[in-house]
């Protein structure tokens, strides 16, 4: 059963909400069933990885209905489903805990059905207050105020019908700041993803929005998030550093207006416009990358779950490498170290530590770093094998590297993990490393006459091909030449 639905939502859920799942379980308003309390009791005791041999639907059946009760699958199935569904209810009331303005929007709705009148004005008041204390304004924070004013509006109706009130007019205009809002964040987004993955998204009325917002004097201008989903949408619609320069000041200036999943998606905008002039040869935006990484770190940014992602974690310490800030680089490496998931931080951990010691030249200690970790992953593990082949080549340890060179040769074939194209790149690196280090051995220049080795551009044609700079590099450097 470890690998059921309902054991997976346990293993998400912090230690203090699965303390409140149990308290639920236990009130009879949520739950009136004590064989769903006996059920979360026993999961439970397996908390907090719930990855025991004996979380088994028959080991749960007779901790359930007793021992030597006759196991009955339909029944722990049927259990197990009315214990998931009300770990779904906790969710939501937590999420609604965390969200009074959206508490109270609710309340009004049943207090309208019944003409509650003296409670209807009392909770819209404090809806109102209660919208207002909303931390951001972007989108969360217009469409409660879309929310507020219908509900004041139909109020307001009960209470005088044949009267102008102020709200229907709001609501309009709180509808067309919230729709603009929503629809750059949307067309964003979907811009985003097209560059990625060239999924052909179209955001219809997105010319609309922007040219309402470009007027002098527009509504949409007097809300600084809208101002900076629009100059987001210019960004990634363009290409042009000038927009890009645009937002970085924007969201200085106004990261307060956006919730934490906004900031984040606004800054990932910024990070794949970088990476994409990279991309096109502008390697000075690698220093923008970092900065940016920083930033994002100072705000709290960078966690997803309450966990640093391993491709953030390397993506940061590759930067932090390619700009040779190598000391700056260690502390992070090693100050985020256990915010990353436990699952791979050893692997992640080791091969980034030992890449940032290869690339200070200290190629002693990036062997030994590399041998105080089995890499249960194949993409590190491979990688790793990588590190040490160009190790082993810089120390002119021919025997070890012709040795590891013949071993990876094998792991990369008897692989399932890696992809075809994670093969064939790290086969053709193997390939090069073999060429060079032949060259290298004989003590010939790739240049000479008639030449017996592969050239640089051999090297070159090859595609594709795990770090080809380094071999390029590496190969001129026996024809003589400074490397790049």
């Amino acid at each position: 059963m470890e690998k059921a639905k309902l054991s997976d939502l346990l293993k998400a859920l912090s230690t203090r909400e699965r303390t409140r799942f149990r308290e639920m379980a236990l009130s009879p308003f949520f739950n009136k069933n004590p064989k769903i309390t006996a059920l979360l009791d026993f999961l439970l005791s397996f908390a907090p990885d719930f990855s025991s041999p004996k979380l088994a639907k028959e080991l749960a059946y007779q901790a359930v209905y007793g021992p030597g009760s006759t196991f009955n699958e339909l029944r722990i199935n049927n259990l197990i489903s009315d214990t998931l569904q009300l770990g779904y209810q906790l969710l939501a009331q937590l999420e609604l805990s965390n969200r009074p303005a959206l508490e109270r929007e609710l309340l009004l709705n049943p207090l309208l059905d019944r003409r509650a009148s003296r409670h209807l004005r009392q909770n819209a008041r404090r809806m109102k207050q209660l919208t207002r204390q909303l931390p951001s304004r972007s989108v969360q924070y217009l469409h409660q105020t879309v929310q507020e004013a219908y509900l004041l509006d139909r109020a307001e109706l009960l209470r005088a019908p044949r009267r102008y009130n102020p709200y229907l007019q709001a609501h309009s205009d709180q509808l067309d700041l919230y729709f603009s809002c929503q629809k750059l964040r949307a067309a964003c987004d979907m811009a985003s993803r097209n560059r990625a993955i060239n999924a052909g998204y179209s955001c219809q009325y997105i010319d609309t929005v922007l040219s309402w917002h470009q007027q002098p004097g527009s509504p949409l201008r007097q809300w600084p998030a809208i101002t900076v989903y629009a100059e987001a949408y210019a960004m990634l619609t363009t290409d042009k550093e000038a927009h890009y320069r645009q937002l970085k000041v924007l969201l200085q200036g106004h990261r307060g207006l956006f919730p934490q999943e906004e900031l984040q998606d606004l800054y990932d905008y910024l990070q794949n416009f970088c990476v994409k002039q990279i991309n096109s040869g502008h390697t000075a935006y690698y220093r923008e990358i970092l900065d940016n990484y920083k930033e994002m770190l100072a705000q709290g940014l960078l966690h997803r779950q309450g966990m640093l992602t391993q491709w953030t974690y390397i993506n940061i310490a590759t930067a932090g490498i390619r700009l040779q800030e190598f000391k700056w680089t260690e502390w992070f490496l090693r100050t985020y170290r256990e915010e990353l998931d436990p699952e791979n931080r050893e692997n992640v951990f080791t091969y980034n530590l030992a890449a940032l010691q290869f690339e200070q030249s200290a190629y002693h200690k990036t062997l030994q770093t590399l041998q105080d970790v089995d890499f249960s992953d194949a993409f590190y593990h491979m990688s790793a094998k990588i590190i040490q082949l160009k190790s082993y080549y810089e120390l002119g340890e021919e025997e070890a590297l012709l040795a590891l060179l013949e071993a990876s040769r094998k792991y990369i074939q008897r692989n399932r993990q890696l992809s075809a194209y994670q093969k064939k790149s790290n086969h053709h690196f193997l390939k090069a490393i073999g060429w060079l280090q032949k060259a290298k051995s004989r003590g010939r220049q790739f240049g000479s006459a008639a030449p017996e080795l592969p050239l640089r551009s051999d090297i070159q044609a090859l595609e594709p091909v795990n770090n080809k700079g380094w071999l390029l590099d590496k190969a001129k450097q026996l024809e003589g030449q400074q490397p790049l």
